[in-house]
């Protein structure tokens, strides 16, 4: 009975042991804080568990981002490197799901194999009918783990930033909603105080990603590259004006996808900042420095 209860007579009296369990579970955690820490990024360990195990603070050139993530983590001793079969499966209760995906917050789950020391991890989020989902709170649903998916450096600095582009596309959304309202409302201090709220949002998105200096103007790098797509791409159109508008969204899909790891982003945050910086973008000094390639010479 005592050792069914966890506790053993011995000698001194009663022991207490640990289940293997949560051996398991806390080597688990602690690799997975491991790998968040070792890229600089903050993190608490969450001692009241509603279905979370560790909150990400992210940072980025010794600077805390606005945003955060969630992560669950499952350990398991079996040796999932053998291909022979799958990865473990992962059962949730349906309203779990249903809160993950609901969250402002990234939300990762991470399997993680204490005998290999490696782990694959899967975004809940986008995965699932919330319908289905509402409709099946209590049923245990599976997260299904792939290969292809394995939660190592790359995949921390992956999420990072998928992090930082969620994060700033859902506040630059907002403030343009508020800044609408404003308007309709012929609200002129809310205007310019939301106007202003934009105006500082997309600056600092094109300064995180590698297009804007703190200091104003725009990296030698983004000029180098627009200034490239506008010549491969504008060789088959006339209208210079629609060129240059195409040539910028496409430099600034690239530049995320070269300086965000391997990330993308919504459209509707890359046209946010591609309307804010075309007028400075496009200055005579830009076309001044097509000049010498000899394309789109000004009258």
């Amino acid at each position: 009975m005592l050792a069914r209860r966890g506790l053993d007579k011995g000698g001194s009296g009663l022991v207490t042991r640990r289940p293997k369990q949560h051996q398991i579970a806390s080597l688990a955690v602690a690799s997975v804080r491991r790998a968040w820490n070792k890229h600089g990024h903050a993190v608490d360990e969450i001692k009241e568990d509603y279905g979370e195990d560790l909150l990400i603070q992210t940072c980025l050139d010794g600077r805390m981002d606005a945003c955060k993530i969630w992560v669950q983590v499952k350990g398991t001793a079996t040796d999932c490197l053998s291909t022979r079969k799958s990865l473990p499966k992962v059962r949730v209760k349906g309203q779990q799901i249903l809160r993950w995906a609901r969250s402002a917050d990234i939300v990762v789950a991470v399997l993680w194999d204490v005998k290999n020391d490696c782990g694959w991890y899967v975004m809940p989020q986008g995965y699932f009918d919330h319908v289905e989902l509402k409709e099946r709170a209590q049923d245990e649903l599976p997260l299904i783990f792939s290969r292809a998916l394995p939660f190592d450096d790359a995949a921390v600095e992956r999420l990072a930033w998928l992090a930082r582009i969620e994060h700033a596309n859902r506040s630059v959304q907002q403030a343009l909603a508020t800044l609408d309202e404003a308007q309709y409302m012929e609200d002129e201090a809310n205007t310019n105080f939301h106007y202003g709220a934009l105006a500082s949002l997309v600056f600092d998105f094109s300064v995180m990603i590698g297009i804007g200096r703190p200091e104003g103007g725009f990296t030698s790098d983004f000029l180098e590259d627009l200034a490239d797509t506008l010549l491969e791409h504008g060789e088959q159109e006339e209208d210079l004006e629609k060129a240059a508008r195409e040539a910028l969204l496409i430099s600034i899909f690239q530049m995320i996808h070269f300086n965000c790891a391997g990330n993308g982003a919504p459209l509707a945050l890359v046209s946010e900042l591609a309307t804010a910086i075309h007028p400075y973008v496009f200055s005579l000094q830009f076309f001044e420095m097509l000049a010498p390639l000899k394309r789109f010479p000004r009258d």
